[in-house]
């Protein structure tokens, strides 16, 4: 067999950058679509786990994953924003909610003003980028271990139970940053340099359609990672990190680097 060589050898496949998808997302709309599914009550309602629903059926395999949604917390407030990573970039979107999305769905992501931008596609080595996350620092144990209570616990919470009562010595951000860098190794691609714990707030979370919802953390970190290797950061941004990635969690917002 004669080696191609030249002309006749067949191109390098190249994947494309990855986009970083932003979008306005109105509420009203939001709200209206996820209560025809049934998926506001008086117990909960779960918007990450709603809008990833939203963004299966308006997208199919091309839905942005991890994604980020920041919302106003104030009554009568009508927007917030999305953001997302995703290998397909705004006009591949718009034609695939063409195809799968209906009439609500678009108007609550307002998919004609979707807008994207291609990521990097080299990472350096030894490059040192700030970033925010919102996370879910959960830890999960045996059915035994974690007894009635159920098997994901806050990180902080199981931690606090093994000490006598006042024994704890560390604090919620203590608990959170060392969650984060566990995080990190565990993923690869980045080291965690330093975090600080912005807010937090305990949440209702449901992971299926008429599931019982199951009270757990929300934490804003934000900090300084060190790239340790460019195809594994790569991955870690498309990937996100920490658990429930699917549902709002994980994604890297990336800012610049603190002035030391």
């Amino acid at each position: 067999m004669t080696a191609l060589t030249g002309a006749d050898a067949p191109a390098a496949v190249t994947a494309p950058p990855l986009q970083m998808i932003r979008a306005d997302i109105d509420l009203r709309s939001f709200h209206r679509w996820a209560g025809s599914k049934r998926m506001i009550s008086r117990n909960a309602f779960d918007e990450g786990y709603a809008m990833h629903c939203l963004l299966t059926e308006s997208f199919g395999e091309r839905a942005p994953k991890p994604f980020r949604m920041i919302l106003p917390r104030g009554r009568g407030s009508r927007g917030g924003v999305f953001y997302g990573y995703a290998q397909a970039d705004a006009t591949a979107l718009r034609e695939a909610a063409a195809q799968y999305a209906d009439p609500l769905q678009c108007a609550a992501l307002q998919v004609e003003a979707l807008k994207s931008k291609p990521m990097p596609v080299a990472w350096r080595p030894g490059q040192r980028l700030g970033f925010e996350v919102l996370v879910r620092p959960t830890i999960r144990r045996s059915k035994r271990a974690a007894s009635h209570a159920g098997t994901e616990w806050d990180a902080f919470l199981w931690e606090a139970i093994q000490h006598p009562k006042g024994g704890m010595k560390r604090s919620r951000e203590d608990v959170y940053k060392d969650w984060l860098r566990e995080q990190f190794r565990r993923r690869g691609g980045a080291q965690l340099e330093e975090a600080s714990l912005k807010s937090f707030q305990r949440t209702r979370a449901i992971r299926r359609r008429g599931g019982r919802p199951i009270e757990g953390p929300d934490a804003v970190m934000s900090g300084a990672l060190t790239v340790t290797d460019a195809a594994g950061f790569a991955q870690l941004l498309a990937g996100g990190i920490g658990r429930h990635r699917a549902y709002g969690y994980g994604m890297l917002l990336l800012r610049p680097p603190r002035l030391s």
